[in-house]
């Protein structure tokens, strides 16, 4: 089966279309993607390395003032007022009121011994002088742990200063809130959704900032290595990309990390989301508007294609028509010649019997002649009407009498329409005006629809035709009795190549293709109406005054 070649080049020009469309937009996306990442990444990079110099500040802040306030606690007070857990437990309220970050307060001797304490724990007579904490203190004059068990068995800190009085000597320590510890680092990451928190130099957290951050566990990251300033590394974990930010605090002690996962492609996709509606609403139109302008394209080629086709078929019809004319001219002379030696023997014969009057039956013979020259005269009628015929086929513009051109084109098909019992009747106003048209191709309009409707009504049928003048103009009324034209087909019939004709005969479908051109041609008007069963009438409309149309070669 051969293939469409519409189809085809629908296909192919959807194609183009759809490249010249879609590879520009598709190459700005993803280099607005790979920008958009690029600058999404550095913004990130750099609000890590901002966010941990801020908390690192912070936390450093937070610790020293803890230290601070156990050294001034320490330089302020005796051993001996400090044994008095009744002060100690108001400088602890002090603490907590104006500062913040202490759980609790306990003075230890120099043999380890908890000799005052006051807090949520019994440390009261406490041994320490086996930890290494307290050897720690008691060398170097302050003291800051990582999260330990301890006595509480219960994870947390220590700070501790050592005070010398009257020769001995003396440690102050202090339980530091984590919980605080903790709220200080988090709030550096809520904004921005990065994960926050401290690690010892084992890799073991120090902080409880999320649910899986349980203190004294050990972080995915493990032990990290100790650099200066602030180290951005980018690192993948469970298939996607995440930046970590490192500083370390208390001279090496800890470790600040904050960590945020790199964005993915739905947070890029809509951080911009006016520049993805606009690519989104690209991506949607482009085919739209491609095969809409490929329909549109289509239905011009495929109009031209059958404006072409009908102007060749036009053109053959007149050069048929021509060829017809010609041919009738020809039959029409030729068979002129032996009706003139008819017509010239019928009168030598009639004068023959009036020399022979004497003669029986002479009566009888003139009858008889006078039937062939009744038949001569009605043969010759034919040839002028067939000559008449031949020398109107151009395009000549006169004045036409319609209803006398419409007269002459029924007498060509009426015998035969006669012996079809097929009915021709006819309605003609008085009084018309004369139109400046073609007769020819008027002729030929009238005669397509005269055809075309014996054809429609068969045997028995009657075809009625109507010319009444109308404002600017001459109207010509075809109609028929017979079985109609479906609404469907209805709009179609002017189409070239279609045909709603049935039967053994083939139908080009060109006929009425050919009276809307050749009406356009002429500046008239054709339209039809039909109804199924009841049958068709179609309506001519000639100006006064044609102003015949370029169609065409």
């Amino acid at each position: 089966m051969p293939s469409n070649p519409y189809r085809r080049m629908r296909r192919q020009m959807v194609a183009v279309l759809l490249a010249f469309g879609l590879v520009p937009l598709l190459a700005m996306g993803v280099a607005g993607y790979v920008a958009n990442r690029a600058a999404i990444e550095t913004r990130t990079r750099n609000l890590l390395e901002a966010m941990v110099k801020n908390r690192k500040a912070t936390i450093d802040l937070f610790l020293e003032d803890r230290m601070r306030d156990l050294e001034l606690v320490a330089a302020s007070f005796s051993a001996e007022a400090l044994t008095d857990e009744a002060r100690l437990d108001a400088l602890l309220a002090q603490l907590r009121r104006e500062h913040g970050g202490i759980i609790d307060l306990g003075l230890i001797d120099s043999e380890g011994v908890h000799r005052a304490y006051v807090g949520p724990y019994n440390l009261r007579d406490r041994i320490y002088r086996d930890q290494d904490w307290f050897e720690h203190v008691m060398v170097q004059g302050r003291y800051e742990s990582d999260v330990f068990l301890g006595f509480r068995r219960f994870p947390h800190m220590v700070m501790a200063v050592r005070k010398r009085d009257a020769g001995r000597d003396w440690v102050l320590r202090a339980t530091i809130d984590t919980g605080m510890l903790s709220a200080l680092v988090r709030e550096g990451g809520i904004e921005s959704g990065a994960e926050v928190f401290i690690l010892n130099r084992a890799g073991e957290y120090q902080t409880a900032t999320a649910a899986h951050h349980q203190l004294m566990a050990r972080s995915d990251l493990g032990p990290l290595p100790v650099h200066s300033g602030v180290r951005v590394v980018e690192r993948r974990r469970g298939g996607s990309t995440e930046f970590i930010a490192t500083i370390w605090l208390r001279g090496g002690a800890w470790v600040l990390v904050a960590r945020q996962e790199a964005p993915g492609l739905s947070q890029l996709l809509n951080a911009h989301p006016a520049v993805l509606g606009v690519f989104i609403a690209g991506l949607v139109l482009v085919p739209l508007l491609a095969l809409v302008v490929v329909k549109a394209r289509l239905r011009q080629i495929r109009a031209m294609e059958i404006e072409r086709a009908s102007l060749f078929e036009s053109a053959a019809q007149a050069q048929k028509m021509a060829a017809i004319g010609r041919l009738a001219a020809s039959v029409a002379h030729e068979i002129n010649n032996p009706l003139a030696i008819i017509d010239a023997q019928v009168g030598v014969l009639s004068d023959s019997l009036d020399d022979l009057s004497g003669v029986g039956e002479a009566s009888e013979w003139r009858a008889r002649l006078a039937k062939i020259g009744a038949q001569v005269d009605r043969a010759r009628k034919v040839t002028h009407r067939l000559l008449g015929f031949s020398r109107r086929l151009g395009p000549d513009i006169e004045p036409v009498d319609v209803a006398a051109a419409l007269e002459e084109t029924v007498s060509f098909v009426e015998r035969e329409a006669l012996a079809s019992s097929i009915r021709i009747v006819r309605e003609v106003e008085r009084d018309l005006p004369l139109v400046r048209t073609s007769l020819a191709q008027m002729q030929q309009v009238f005669l397509n629809l005269i055809n075309n409707a014996i054809d429609a009504v068969g045997a028995g049928g009657e075809v009625r035709t109507r010319v009444r003048a109308v404002k600017d103009g001459v109207e010509v009324t075809i109609a028929d009795n017979g079985p109609g034209i479906p609404p469907r087909d209805l709009e179609r019939i002017f189409e070239p190549f279609f045909s709603t004709k049935s039967g053994e005969r083939v139908h080009s479908g060109l006929g009425l293709a050919i009276c809307k051109d050749v009406m356009q041609t002429l500046g008239g008007r054709i339209s039809v109406a039909s109804t199924v069963g009841k049958g068709t009438c179609f309506t001519l409309w000639f100006p006064l005054e044609a102003e015949v149309r370029d169609v065409g070669p």
